[in-house]
């Protein structure tokens, strides 16, 4: 008995199985090349999550800057702060988020 990938979900099954116990996908009678389709999908989904996560922390960043320096504000109030925190975060999500992608591409 052997642990081996799902398919679908990537999680850790025993080749043995007839289902996997986390997505439930039958793998009775399944194909090579279907069991090939499905992981291919699945990786595609999990770069397709990393390039939206990628677009909303730029999105964050964006609104952030624009905030603070297209608005007057007060340069110890809590709107600078608060702008300041989304500049900051989209920019640490936009790096993990692209270093994610770059990481998922390679293990293609």
């Amino acid at each position: 008995m052997a642990i081996i990938s799902c398919p679908r979900c990537g999680k850790k099954i025993s080749d043995k199985s007839q289902t996997c116990q986390h997505c439930q996908l039958d793998l009775s009678g399944m194909t090579a090349e279907r069991k090939h389709h499905l992981a291919i999908e699945a990786q595609d989904k999990k770069v397709q999550s990393a390039l939206n996560q990628s677009m909303l922390a730029l999105i964050l960043f964006l609104a952030g800057f624009c905030f603070l320096y297209f608005w007057a504000l007060e340069p110890d109030g809590y709107e600078t702060m608060v702008s300041q925190g989304m500049i900051a975060g989209g920019f640490l999500w936009y790096i993990y988020a692209r270093a994610r992608l770059i990481y998922l591409k390679r293990k293609k």
